[in-house]
């Protein structure tokens, strides 16, 4: 599903629509880094009446969320093209399953493990994305702890 920004405001964002719509995509997926990273571009961009509007609809879309109209599609059309998932929806689904119970998901990298479905080197790879996350978690509490205000200041 690609979100379209229609009529007169995207005639009033002019060529930001398009990174307008990404974020709002974006969003819609749950992507915060994506979403910031759009914001900040946008935010960096010389001044100008499109920019401030971008920003303006951004923020109000933050603020009151998405509103997206319920696609009716007819029954002819629904037969013949079923929603595919891509490979990231299945991977932040993954995620969002682990964050409940991690056990399943260490019993099923052993079966694959014991099947041979999963190599060494994609095993090596795994752990460093994880390594990777796990430095990122202590930096966030790092800088969290470094701007924390102390307990004796009232």
């Amino acid at each position: 599903m690609t979100f379209k920004i229609p009529g007169l405001k995207a005639a009033a964002l002019g060529p930001y629509k398009p990174r307008c719509e990404e974020w709002v995509e974006a969003w819609l997926a749950g992507d915060k880094t994506a979403c910031e990273r759009i914001f900040n571009a946008i935010e960096a961009e010389p001044q100008s009446p499109q920019r401030d509007e971008a920003i303006a609809y951004l923020r109000k879309k933050q603020k009151e969320g998405i509103k997206t109209k319920p696609a009716t599609p007819s029954a002819h059309k629904a037969e013949s093209q079923p929603v595919k998932k891509t490979p990231i929806d299945t991977m932040r689904l993954a995620v969002n399953l682990l964050t409940i119970s991690r056990r399943p998901f260490a019993e099923a990298l052993l079966e694959a493990v014991k099947a041979e479905k999963m190599t060494e080197a994609v095993l090596i790879e795994t752990k460093a994305v994880i390594d990777s996350a796990i430095t990122a978690l202590k930096r966030q509490s790092e800088f969290r702890d470094l701007y924390k205000i102390p307990e004796h200041v009232k």
